[in-house]
């Protein structure tokens, strides 16, 4: 996934569809599993969050009384949300296969989804590098053929519909056309958008927030109230749209990738042994379902 396609992720999680971008983060069976993994660690001593993203782990931590605190993401977006919601953290923009930090200077590294998209051997050789005599490394990762990935390809066929269906830049046309007080011009536009409409409905169910109904929900209520509006707010607005589409469709596409089999898991593992480290992994499970790997490393 590029450096923009992550900018465009992250910004996206602050706009107006923010409650259709946000992931299993909020999960509750993962926050008890942090809760567990950090409840015996060194509070007084430094933590470091690898590819933190928004920095979850580290609210967490920082809930259960870690005081030194250090978020890396390669984002500069995802820190700078991580600063707005926790301005005391310490933070680093930068790869988590090649940090740029002290060797040996964290008694806790940690990552949530994150250090597999660095590439996870390279990563985690880097984590070893970082982590202090006694520390100890707590990840969990994305498992191939698992619960999440199954939503994640859900996820994706989503936002690749809404793509594939043209309704954003047709809606851009019509509200032109209908500005421009162009009859013609806006009868092409409104068969079109109709076109893509129906296509999208087919994606919608009730009640349920995602960013398709979020979109014709928006393009909506503007036409309603186009009299409140300039031309400029509705297209700045769908074009806002298009960038979140694409940004949350790349995010899902590199998530799929980054998903680790048992044999990747099983390389890790061995690498950190050769390291030094006593390892253990296990599958994690949500609702009921594998789906995600977990690795405690103790050095």
């Amino acid at each position: 996934m590029s450096e923009n396609s992550w900018s465009n992720y992250w910004k996206g999680r602050e706009g107006a569809s923010a409650g259709a971008l946000t992931g299993v983060e909020s999960d509750q069976e993962l926050q008890a599993f942090w809760a567990s993994a950090l409840q015996d660690g060194p509070r007084e001593q430094p933590l470091l969050d690898l590819a933190c993203g928004a920095g979850t782990v580290l609210k967490q931590a920082a809930g259960l009384g870690y005081q030194d605190l250090t978020g890396l993401d390669y984002s500069a977006d995802a820190v700078a949300v991580l600063k707005s919601d926790m301005p005391t953290v310490k933070s680093v923009t930068a790869s988590a296969s090649e940090t740029g930090l002290d060797a040996g200077g964290y008694a806790t590294i940690v990552s949530q989804f994150g250090l597999e998209y660095a590439g996870a051997q390279v990563a985690f050789a880097e984590a070893a590098r970082l982590c202090a005599p006694g520390g100890k490394i707590i990840t969990v990762m994305h498992m191939a053929g698992g619960a999440i990935e199954a939503e994640v390809k859900n996820h994706a066929a989503h936002c690749q519909t809404i793509l594939d269906s043209a309704y954003i830049p047709s809606a851009r046309a019509f509200f032109e056309a209908a500005y421009a007080n162009d009859t013609e011009a806006g009868d092409i536009a409104a068969k079109t958008m109709t076109q893509a409409r129906d296509k999208l409905t087919t994606i919608i169910i009730p009640d349920e927030h995602s960013l398709a109904a979020h979109l014709m929900a928006g393009a909506t209520e503007l036409w309603n109230k186009r009299a409140s509006y300039i031309l400029r707010d509705i297209t700045g607005w769908l074009d806002g749209m298009q960038t979140e589409v694409e940004a949350y469709h790349a995010r899902m596409t590199a998530m799929l990738s980054a998903a680790l089999d048992e044999e990747t898991v099983s390389a890790c593992t061995s690498l950190l042994r050769n390291s030094g480290f006593n390892v253990e992994t296990a599958p994690l499970s949500l609702s009921g379902q594998p789906a995600a790997w977990t690795l405690h490393a103790q050095r």
